[in-house]
């Protein structure tokens, strides 16, 4: 058994990826996907620099943040990172936080996407404790719409030119997703 690993029997969890604490040998998968300004974008985040400092800080920004949860997504079978997902800005009173998952271009089509996703999911009502989940996701990212839905998000609303990239703004889907305190 791995430690920190979240285990849920949720439909489309089969076991394939597992969630855990950031390890050092972690550094190098979640440095490229910091470093990957495409994939970033797609994130609606533009980092200011992308330094082996500056990854470093935002790991351990991510780690520390009170109320959230940051975790590496890992292949079940090798244990190897590849990609991560977090719970942010979180709301304790009304126990309401951000989460998403992303993962890197060598994992993608594997079906990791979905499985972790769910995992997120379980893990924000069972380990943080969250009745909801919030998930800004741009409007043209089809690919990570399509498989939030098929988790049971809904959208809310768009949120017009919401996100500006270094050469373009992008509308935002609004997006949440109810949870109970068994992770479903």
């Amino acid at each position: 058994m791995h430690q920190g690993v979240i285990i849920a029997d949720k439909t489309g969890h089969d076991g394939r990826v597992i969630l855990r604490e950031v390890r050092g040998e972690d550094f190098a998968t979640l440095a490229e996907m910091r470093r990957d300004r495409e994939m970033q974008s797609l994130l609606l985040t533009v980092p200011e620099a992308t330094d082996d400092a500056a990854v470093r800080g935002w790991i351990e920004r991510r780690c520390a943040e009170a109320g959230g949860g940051f975790r590496v997504i890992a292949d079940a079978a090798t244990d190897a990172a590849v990609g991560y997902a977090q719970v942010s800005q979180v709301h304790r009173r009304n126990r309401v936080g951000y989460g998403g998952i992303a993962l890197a271009r060598s994992a993608r089509g594997r079906g990791f996407g979905r499985a972790s996703l769910w995992l997120l999911v379980d893990y924000a009502g069972r380990e943080l404790g969250l009745t909801k989940m919030l998930s800004e996701i741009r409007a043209d990212n089809e690919a990570a719409l399509k498989m939030n839905y098929a988790v049971g998000f809904r959208p809310v609303g768009l949120i017009d030119q919401h996100f500006r990239d270094v050469d373009a703004t992008y509308d935002v889907v609004l997006l949440q997703r109810h949870l109970n305190g068994d992770g479903s």
